[in-house]
């Protein structure tokens, strides 16, 4: 099953073929973005080994969040108000979970719909995750392109 991917007014909707209601994802404050990202990145490069926040990341990309209050940080809503999360978990296999679940996040992040769209154009899964992730790295500037001395006189 491959994914398609419409940004309909502020929002993001994710289809498969065969499904016939939309994921709907709405955009996240700037501030819960931000945090999701850096957590994502914080697991991918090792740095973090908790599972947990990951998931959590994946949830409030899917279904938004709230603020707590105490620490600033941004928390999964409570289950009865994870739509998104719970239709994955009842209707789609985890493969195809991950499907919505990527692009989901990486709407939420300064690449927005390009990140969408590198993910899916990559061919979904480990492929396209590594494509949206190497291109969100870029853009965060957390890789330096590298080119040959003599691209780099003429730049």
């Amino acid at each position: 099953m491959t994914v398609h991917a419409e940004k309909v007014g502020r929002d993001l909707h994710l289809t498969f073929d065969g499904i016939d209601q939309p994921f709907v994802i709405h955009p996240l404050p700037g501030r819960a973005g931000v945090q999701i990202t850096d957590t994502y990145l914080a697991v991918s490069a090792g740095q973090s080994n908790r599972a947990q926040d990951m998931t959590e990341a994946l949830q409030i990309a899917a279904d938004g969040g709230r603020q707590n209050a105490i620490t600033g940080r941004w928390e999964p809503r409570p289950d009865a108000e994870q739509t998104n999360f719970n239709r994955i978990g009842l209707e789609l296999s985890q493969d195809e979970a991950e499907s919505i679940l990527m692009p989901a996040f990486f709407w939420q992040t300064v690449l927005g719909l390009d990140g969408v769209k590198a993910y899916i154009e990559g061919g979904e899964g480990l492929a396209g995750t590594l494509k949206a992730t190497g291109a969100l790295s870029l853009r965060l500037g957390l890789l330096a392109r590298r080119t040959s001395p003599a691209a780099s006189a003429t730049a």
